[in-house]
């Protein structure tokens, strides 16, 4: 039998009906069937998808089917279908799409790498192609590989493979740029629902991350920071000079035993203490959590993942609460909670701060000396400079910080 001259490959998760149907019905009525082998990669199926399968297998040439009972995630589902493919040319088609005329695939066959939609990723300075309907030859996959497992679910793995192919020399074409290509997509009509995946923005969120540690730092950074609601330092970064300072000082006042910091983001502020001291950090982000972890501050480290309204505290010697409390709308009252739980409590927040000042992120304004009560003040200016007397407004020196001690005498 001759080989096919196109492989479509599609992976599959559930809603056969309202999606595979209607896709491979599409298919069929647009398409030289003579021309292309369908390769179907089931996977996580708990509908009709299985006794469709065996229904299409006895109506149609060329369809092979694949099948998993776990849902395998994008990139490895349709990985499976491309090893399974015969032709040069193999097709990737979401099932969550219908073809809407003829000779689509001879309009998509224009190259080694064609897409109907091609997007610029702010990672990787480039252009993709989205993978919902892309033609790939078969030597774009001998020469880079197949798509990244490591993104699961879905997301970002069309911009990886992108990238290293056009590192590589190949070029990306797009034919859908018009907005005339016979094709309707629903767009993650699978991820996006929560029957199937849960919490995917998440998901996708730590894809992103994946993908900027890969190619682009300063974008991972900027992705870590929540758009500015934390600072961000990896392991070996020059840490700025306000964030400097205040580590310095705390450093410097830190009575002998342990310290907890909450809202340690990145972990950042561990080198700036003594290695005699144990530490556990807390953040409410997971992800944060993660990359802290992963930086191997030191071997009396800890860092977890928790709400501090929620987390049950042990006395401590030392808490550090950094630029924290203004983002929290009970602020005032975890004051007054890690009171309870420490001998000095190191503190910083931004000293009478209007609202909107420093964006969203910030949920106290207008915080002064008289909000923290039995504390000791000095001030950090926008420079990162301490002194006992509150610096001056002016457009040099923006904002102050209120840097904040008390000792449970």
């Amino acid at each position: 039998m001759q080989s096919p001259k196109y492989s479509v490959v599609i992976p599959t998760y559930n809603n056969c009906e309202k999606y595979l149907k209607p896709c491979i019905d599409s298919i069929i009525k647009y398409t030289e069937m003579t021309d292309i082998e369908l390769v179907i990669s089931a996977n996580g199926c708990t509908d009709n998808t299985m006794a469709y399968l065996d229904y299409l297998s006895t109506a149609i040439p060329n369809i092979t089917w694949l099948w998993d009972d776990d849902p395998l995630g994008f990139a490895k589902a349709t990985n499976i279908g491309i090893q399974a493919a015969k032709a040069e040319k193999i097709v990737l088609l979401n099932n969550d799409t219908i073809i809407l005329g003829n000779a689509w695939l001879q309009r998509l066959d224009v190259g080694d790498i064609t897409s109907v939609l091609t997007l610029p990723s702010k990672i990787t300075n480039q252009q993709f192609g989205v993978f919902f309907c892309t033609l790939i030859t078969r030597k774009v996959f001998d020469a880079i590989g197949l798509l990244d497992e490591s993104f699961e679910v879905g997301g970002c793995e069309d911009i990886d493979f992108c990238k290293r192919a056009i590192d590589v020399g190949f070029e990306l074409k797009d034919v859908g740029y018009k907005g005339d290509f016979p094709i309707y997509h629903v767009a993650e009509g699978t991820v996006h629902d929560p029957q199937l995946v849960h919490d995917y923005s998440l998901k996708f969120h730590a894809n992103e991350l994946k993908l900027a540690k890969k190619y682009n730092l300063d974008y991972y950074r900027f992705l870590l920071s929540n758009n500015y609601e934390r600072a961000v330092f990896l392991k070996g970064d020059l840490v700025f000079p306000r964030e400097t300072q205040r580590y310095q000082w705390a450093a410097q006042n830190l009575l002998d035993g342990s310290i907890f910091e909450l809202g340690c983001t990145t972990g950042y502020g561990t080198q700036f203490f003594s290695n005699k001291y144990t530490y556990l950090g807390l953040d409410y982000d997971p992800i944060i959590i993660d990359v802290a972890n992963d930086q191997k501050w030191g071997e009396h480290t800890e860092f977890v993942y928790a709400n501090i309204n929620d987390y049950s505290m042990d006395f401590y010697t030392n808490i550090v609460a950094f630029e924290v409390i203004e983002h929290l709308d009970n602020g005032l009252e975890i004051v007054e909670k890690l009171k309870k739980h420490c001998k000095r409590l190191f503190i910083t927040v931004p000293h009478n701060e209007p609202k909107g000042f420093w964006g969203e992120h910030h949920k106290l304004h207008g915080l002064n000396e008289s909000h923290f009560q039995g504390f000791k003040f000095a001030y950090i200016n926008h420079a990162g400079e301490i002194s006992d007397v509150m610096q001056s407004i002016t457009p040099e020196n923006s904002s102050n910080l209120m840097i904040c001690r008390w000792d449970n005498e």
